[in-house]
C-alpha cells in the first residue's frame, strides 16, 4: 500500500538537505532512494508505482504529492504536503522553514537511502539526474517507444528497479540482489 505520508516526509527530508528542487529533480532523487533502498533491504521506501516517462522513471504519487493533485490524494495527503513542502515558483520546492517533522513514516533505512543519494546525486541538475535515469533499462527499453511518440507511459514492475549500471554507485554483489529480488517476491530459493 502506497503511504502518501512517507513520500511527502520522503520529499521534505530531501529539500532540508538540499534547500531547493524543482519536481524533475526530486521526482529523480526519490526514484533512486528507492533503487538503493530496493537493491540493498528488499522493498522501496515508497512503494509507488513507476512508469517510465518521457523523462525517465516516474513515481505516480509522487509525481502527485508534487503537483498537489486534488484529484489523485485524499485531503490529508494534500494537507500534510501543504505544510512540509512549499512552492516558490511554477517550478521549484523548498521545506516549509515553519514545519516540525518528527520523521516518524521514515525508518532508519529510509534516511540512510535518502542521505546516500542526496551525498551522491544531490549536485547533479535536473537534467543530468534525468539523462542519468534514462541509462538505466527500466526507462531505456522504451526510448524508441517515446522518442517515435508512440506512448507516453510504460508501467515499471518493481522488480525492474533492482538494475544497476556499471559503475554504479547502487551496485551491489549480484548475490545481494537476488536475496533483495527474494525478500521483493517472497520466492525463496
Amino acid at each position: 500500500m502506497i503511504e502518501t505520508a512517507t513520500i511527502i516526509e520522503a520529499i521534505y527530508y530531501i529539500l532540508k538537505k538540499i534547500k531547493k528542487a524543482d519536481k524533475i529533480k526530486l521526482v529523480k532523487l526519490i526514484y533512486l532512494s528507492d533503487k538503493y533502498h530496493l537493491i540493498r533491504y528488499g522493498r522501496t521506501i515508497t512503494n509507488d508505482d513507476y512508469y517510465a516517462m518521457e523523462h525517465g522513471p516516474v513515481g505516480t504519487t509522487v509525481k502527485d504529492v508534487l503537483s498537489f493533485d486534488s484529484f489523485s490524494l485524499e485531503a490529508k495527503g494534500i494537507k500534510y504536503a501543504s505544510r512540509l513542502l512549499e512552492k516558490t515558483d511554477e517550478k521549484h520546492f523548498i521545506a516549509k522553514a515553519s514545519a516540525r517533522v518528527a520523521f516518524d513514516m521514515l525508518s532508519d533505512t529510509d534516511k540512510e537511502a535518502l542521505d546516500f543519494v542526496v551525498e551522491k546525486f544531490g549536485t547533479m541538475s535536473s537534467w543530468k539526474l534525468r539523462d542519468y535515469t534514462h541509462q538505466y533499462p527500466e526507462w531505456y527499453q522504451y526510448e524508441d517507444m517515446f522518442k517515435s511518440k508512440r506512448t507516453k507511459r510504460e508501467r515499471i514492475d518493481t522488480a525492474e528497479l533492482l538494475s544497476t549500471l556499471k559503475d554504479d554507485p547502487l551496485k551491489m554483489p549480484r548475490k545481494h540482489v537476488k536475496e533483495s529480488e527474494n525478500i521483493l517476491t517472497g520466492k525463496f530459493d
